[in-house]
């Protein structure tokens, strides 16, 4: 070894030896080591004891106890049969038994200890004859006599040697009386041998015990410290060569698999029987030495992994890395997957054998499936706590509310970073509570934990922004043993949303989409609240607006709402305090006013009355003009019915709704002519044009006066449902599209429900509704043919068309009266009636 070898040696064992870590675990091994070697000792001393008291136990069980009863310790011993019998026992149990030195039976008299007979011949220097005293007995040899026990002494010293002697009584069976004692004398210096043979085992297996944790270090090293593997290598490799025994038995029994590699392939064996695979790293792969021969590392490595090995190999090989660490997964001869911990490092051995990296494989399988779990587990949990619509939390049971937990729905619940509210770092939850719910919330929960049962409330809190969100909290306590409150846990749920669909909902249930009045719903709950004594005198006013249905019919409902609209806001206006109005029907309110006597409910209806004019003066259409009739009643005693009260209202505007109905009437369709000359062509004279024509024709048919007088009212109406007519559909100047011709189409139905909805006007909606069918039936709307068309509409029909013609139109200029008449004639039989057509044309 060269001087630079050793000294990084050196440098490897210091490193080692001055590890504090590794000098306390040596200390440790050598400390437990000694304990260990202590106990063995302590356990073959008393194992030695046992044996050697078993022995003693069956001899003395062996001897005929009556033997001892003739024996009287004295010369004449000798003789007796007796005798010669316990003295060939004695002499057999030694010679049985080498570590025995020697037996023999004593027994005391007079507070002295005689032999009655032992193991050794007569001829022999150490022979006690049957009486001698046993002058040099201590303390120990009376222990039996005395208590009748087994005894194992400590070494006794006599003329004869030192002793470790095993003294059994021999008991009288009837009476139990110590009779004499069995002795039985091994010699110290071999009493002990047994054990220190063991020991000095023990010590061995100390010794390589504290040597294989010292080389379990270095490789612990080792794989620490895989850049300087090379090195280590190289500076082992002597140290190994001499060590190859215990070399060969850590590379087995390493916990990790182990493996040479050339290139692509693992060296499973080699011409010197070196180790290159250890069993591990079989186990691990799935797979014996045999097949190695055949297979390489890129054949087992799992398709994902290979790209991403292959590339750090190719490193290693090239020099850019010194080594490399990676996770991946082998493929198992059966198809199954094993997760190992991978450490490549370059391999050069100085004896020549053709490799150059040495693999080190951890299985980590059962790892990756735990982190599998606990990544899925922890994914799932954060997930679900993420994703649930709200704030998970669990916190301490304090005015606080102290988070010890909150999930990430917290930023968006309060607007705060989850963090913010933990150990009320910047605020506590408490703060967020709007003040009026603290206490509440606090009781709320209190009366729950003492009953163990669930918590749920709803409350409001303010968000880091200010804005007040309304919450649903769900949560239970967490008790301890004791049942102590240990926390409580549960979620916060922002159901500010739901509140204001219900909010919504409810105004909903108690308004008028259209007016946002009280509905009749509302209405009926607030008369039945009201009617109450200290509510008297209690006023109903019900008003109704005047022709709506006119309207609805004539132009459409759009322009009845905006009427219903505007009728509300008159009688909002109208309204006190603590008066409730509500739209009760289609075109019908009513008004509960409370402490109001019927002097006040008329000063009210008054008040509507005047508003309503007002309105109307500054409406610029008297189309919308709003009228109403109001009825109204009061219930002065408790003992009256509040449905009789509003009855007598109701009645009272109905009366009144009949006095108002003709004229109301009347001056809508006046009003809605006025309308259609301003936004149609048609004029006031162009009406009276026709009218004129019309009654010319109608008196040369010879009419009665009676239709006379309906044909010139018809002339004078028949365009009144162009009131409805979209004006940039009357008023275009081009061609109209079929779908404005489809709407312009609709004016005899609209003036024919208007003229329908007065009693005055009702014999001429037959001839509106006809005025523009054709005599050869491709009119409209019916598309009535010949004389189906009523007589009054076929004379309109000639006047009307003469007329247009004649006029100028934005469109065209007029035709002349000649050439008016001849188009005329033109459309006779088609367009219009023959026999009407030539009574116009000879009078006109």
């Amino acid at each position: 070894m060269s001087l630079t070898d050793r000294g990084r040696l050196q440098q490897q064992i210091s490193r080692i030896v001055i590890n504090p870590v590794f000098i306390i675990w040596v200390v440790l091994i050598i400390f437990l080591g000694i304990c260990f070697i202590a106990s063995i000792w302590r356990i073959s001393i008393k194992a030695i004891e046992k044996e050697a008291v078993q022995l003693a136990l069956a001899a003395e069980s062996s001897f005929q106890k009556s033997l001892l009863s003739n024996l009287t310790a004295d010369a004449r011993d000798i003789e007796k049969e007796e005798y010669k019998v316990v003295k060939r026992s004695l002499m057999d149990l030694v010679r049985s038994n080498d570590s025995i030195r020697f037996a023999y039976i004593c027994t005391q008299k007079n507070g002295k200890i005689y032999f009655l007979a032992d193991s050794e011949p007569p001829n022999s220097k150490d022979y006690s004859p049957p009486g001698q005293e046993y002058r040099e007995a201590n303390e120990q040899i009376y222990l039996p006599f005395q208590n009748g026990q087994v005894l194992v002494t400590t070494p006794i010293t006599d003329h004869w040697g030192t002793w470790v002697s095993v003294l059994v009584p021999m008991k009288d069976v009837e009476t139990g009386e110590v009779l004499a004692v069995l002795g039985m004398d091994y010699p110290e210096a071999s009493w002990n041998d047994r054990a220190i043979l063991i020991v000095i085992q023990s010590v061995v297996i100390v010794f390589f015990a504290l040597l294989f944790f010292i080389t379990l270090h270095i490789v612990s090293i080792k794989n620490k410290e895989l850049h300087e593997e090379k090195n280590k290598l190289l500076e082992l490799s002597e140290k190994l060569r001499q060590s190859e025994t215990l070399f060969r038995t850590i590379f087995d029994q390493a916990p990790i698999g182990i493996a040479v590699g050339h290139d692509d392939r693992y060296i499973s064996f080699n011409d010197d029987d070196k180790p290159t695979m250890n069993s591990m790293f079989e186990k691990i792969t799935g797979r014996t030495k045999e097949e190695f021969k055949n297979i390489s590392w890129i054949d087992i490595t799992h398709p994902d992994d290979l790209d991403e090995d292959l590339e750090k190999f190719s490193k290693l090989k090239s020099g850019e890395i010194d080594k490399y660490d990676m996770e991946k997964r082998y493929i198992k001869p059966d198809g199954s997957e094993v997760w190992i911990r991978m450490t490549i490092v370059p391999l050069r051995l100085n004896d020549g054998v053709d490799c150059n990296h040495l693999c080190l494989i951890e299985d980590i399988s059962e790892r990756k499936h735990m982190e599998k779990a606990l990544y899925d587990s922890e994914r799932s949990k954060a997930v679900l706590l993420d994703n649930l619509p709200g704030m998970a939390y669990r916190c301490n049971y304090d005015r606080d509310w102290t988070m010890q937990f909150v999930s990430a729905g917290c930023y968006e619940l309060t607007g705060y970073q989850p963090d913010s509210l933990l150990y009320n770092k910047e605020l506590s939850f408490n703060d967020l509570i709007v003040p009026e719910y603290r206490d509440i919330l606090w009781d709320e929960w209190a009366k729950v934990l003492a009953q163990r049962k669930p918590f749920r409330y709803e409350y409001e809190i303010i968000s880091a922004g200010g804005k007040r969100k309304w919450v649903l909290e769900m949560g239970q306590g967490i008790y301890d043993e004791t049942g102590a409150v240990e926390a409580i846990e549960g979620i916060v749920i922002d159901i500010t949303e739901r509140k204001e669909r219900e909010a919504k909902i409810q105004y909903m249930n108690d308004h008028d989409f259209m007016t946002d009045l009280y509905n009749r719903k509302y209405f009926e709950e607030e008369m039945k609240r009201l009617d109450k004594e200290d509510c008297l005198p209690l006023s109903v006013l019900i008003v109704d607006i005047n022709g709506l249905r006119l309207i609805n019919d004539t132009l459409g409902y759009a322009e009845g709402d905006k009427l219903i609209i505007e009728s509300s806001k008159i009688l909002q206006s109208c309204c006190r305090p603590g008066d409730v109005l509500a739209r009760i029907g289609g075109d019908e309110f009513a008004i509960l006013m409370p402490n109001t006597d019927n002097a006040t409910a008329h000063e009210m209806l008054k008040k509507i009355k005047a508003r309503c004019v007002t309105y109307n003066e500054n409406n610029k259409s008297k189309l919308y003009e709003i009228s109403v009739s109001i009825g109204y009643a009061t219930k002065e005693r408790a003992e009256e019915k509040i449905e009789e009260t509003v009855k007598i209202a109701d009645e009272y505007l109905r009366n009144r709704k009949l006095l108002n109905c003709k004229s109301f009437h009347s001056n809508i369709i006046s009003s809605m002519m006025a309308t259609v000359y301003e936004k149609s062509q048609e004029t006031e004279e162009h009406a009276k044009r026709l009218a004129t024509f019309s009654k010319m024709i109608g008196e040369k048919l010879n009419i009665p006066q009676k239709s006379l007088a309906e044909l010139e009212l018809f002339a004078m109406l028949h365009d009144i449902g162009k009131v409805g007519i979209d004006d940039r559909v009357l008023n275009k100047p081009g061609k109209l599209s079929e779908d404005e011709w489809a709407v312009m189409k609709k004016h005899p139905e609209i003036g024919y429900r208007i003229v329908k909805s007065s009693s005055e006007l009702e014999p001429i909606a037959e001839y509106i509704l006809t005025h523009h069918e054709r005599w050869d039936g491709k009119g409209y709307p019916r598309g009535l043919k010949g004389e189906e068309i009523p007589l009054l509409s076929r004379i309109l029909a000639v006047a009307d068309a003469y007329d247009a013609m004649t006029q100028d139109r934005v469109y065209r200029k007029a035709l002349t009266k000649e050439e008016a008449i001849e188009e005329i004639k033109n459309n006779a039989g088609t367009q219009f009636d023959p026999e009407i057509v030539k009574i116009f044309v000879d009078n006109v």
